[in-house]
């Protein structure tokens, strides 16, 4: 399953701005379909909609496939974490006797 490494996008977003001479400020006002808190995101690595990941890498010039991690990732299902419990099952006190 692939995930978009958001800490890397990070990190080139913000060199894209810094060479853009950009702040956020000023990224706001050039790119209005933008906001602060969506550009804060960005430089901060937080999560992104897929929407807006793919609208900023096209507002900074980068390639939002570079930021895509493609390593296996280990499924979990609910059977995995029904054979993985830690916790033994135990009568409850306020459980009454037959």
């Amino acid at each position: 399953m692939a995930e978009v490494r958001f800490d890397a996008f990070a990190v080139a977003f913000q060199n894209r701005l810094d060479a853009l001479g950009y702040s956020l400020r000023q990224a706001e006002q050039k790119w209005p379909q933008t906001d602060r808190a969506m550009l804060s995101r960005a430089v901060n690595g937080k999560a992104l909609s897929a929407g807006n990941f793919l609208l900023l890498c096209e507002m900074a010039g980068l390639d939002p496939y570079a930021f895509i991690d493609r390593g296996k990732h280990r499924r979990v299902s609910l059977k995995a974490i029904r054979d993985h419990m830690v916790t033994v099952s135990a009568s409850r006190e306020t459980e009454r006797a037959p």
